[in-house]
């Protein structure tokens, strides 16, 4: 195995892979999120793309995406796991980090590697090439109604990469409101500066009011639904979903393959605002396909030290200070 600088070094064409392999993702993750961002080669030209964070003595990596082959195609699950196997083999000898962290919930893995922590995570999907009676079929009835009153009270949708600030009035407000933190707006612009065309926004207006919005990234074949948000004062509750279902459309008709929703935890429970999230996904005729994510622990010592300090940190401030988000999630360890 080796590590490469781009992904034309193996290929002539990057839009044949997800965004994530694009140089374009390099600066993304070099410039906004302070992280290295690398690719790593088997002999087959095999690739996966991750990035390596340094802290003070120690190195956090994580997964951008499974591996691929040189075409950007998925691998089958006994080659997935094959590459996994030697890439964390090649990641100690080469004492590249301390412990590997799974990808952000726009991928899973098919295959489980030995010797790590994982669980089982859906992602959440929507088939884009299916007829849009098919996908208006398969949304909850009383879905269908709201979109269709959204419909005759005129509401309207706007989609582009020109409306960072209606979409930020919502975005900000919703995670205000789950008292979370939120990125900058000054982070969405540069987001959009560095990825351009890629970035899409779209805004469900009416009567003048902003009623919802949504933040997606996309590349050749998949949408990747980042960030939504929901005015604080919508004239019709039903407006963001009149909204999903138009990106839906939208998606579809610029000839993009899939609509990558997020993940799906199979264990919250009611009382989880998390769980009313996947809700409302479900209700939209979103598809749940299993998959796995997995923690691979390089150095034991620094790792179990770090963690040790983050749940310190947790109990003095009242928050969750971990590394991964584990609620709702059966977590086990592979042998």
């Amino acid at each position: 195995m080796k590590i490469i600088n781009s992904i034309y070094e193996i290929t002539s064409n990057q839009e044949d892979f997800p965004i994530f392999f694009w140089d374009k993702w390099k600066a993304v993750e070099e410039h906004l999120h302070h992280k290295q961002w690398s690719l790593c080669v088997d002999e087959e030209q095999n690739v996966v793309a991750f990035t390596v964070y340094q802290m003070k003595f120690f190195r956090k990596g994580e997964y951008l995406y499974a591996p691929l082959d040189k075409e950007g195609n998925r691998l089958s699950v006994e080659k997935e796991k094959q590459f996994l196997e030697e890439f964390h083999k090649y990641l100690k000898h080469e004492n590249l980090v301390d412990v590997m962290f799974p990808p952000t919930h726009f991928v899973s893995f098919n295959s489980i590697p030995t010797e790590v922590i994982y669980y089982k995570l859906g992602l959440m999907l929507v088939d884009l090439t299916l007829g849009e009676d098919i996908l208006f079929s398969k949304a909850k009835s009383n879905t269908r109604n709201e979109i269709r009153k959204a419909e005759s009270l005129g509401v309207s949708i706007q989609f582009g990469n020109k409306n960072i600030d209606d979409f930020y009035k919502c975005f900000q407000f919703t995670v205000n409101q789950k008292n979370i933190s939120c990125p900058a707006k000054s982070y969405f612009i540069a987001l959009q500066e560095i990825l351009g065309e890629n970035v899409e926004m779209g805004i469900a207006y009416l009567n003048g009011n902003i009623e919802s919005s949504e933040f997606s990234v996309a590349d050749k074949k998949h949408i990747y639904v980042f960030y939504a948000g929901t005015s604080f004062t919508p004239q019709y509750k039903g407006s963001n979903k009149y909204l999903i279902w138009n990106l839906f459309e939208h998606s579809k008709k610029t000839g993009k393959e899939k609509l990558i929703y997020g993940g799906y935890r199979y264990g919250l429970t009611e009382d989880d605002a998390l769980y009313h999230v996947q809700k409302f996904k479900k209700h939209l005729g979103v598809d749940v396909f299993d998959g796995y994510h997995f923690i691979k622990v390089i150095h034991p010592f620094k790792y179990n030290l770090v963690t040790f300090a983050l749940r310190l940190k947790s109990m003095l401030t009242g928050r969750d200070c971990s590394f991964v988000n584990l609620k709702g999630l059966d977590v086990k360890k592979s042998n």
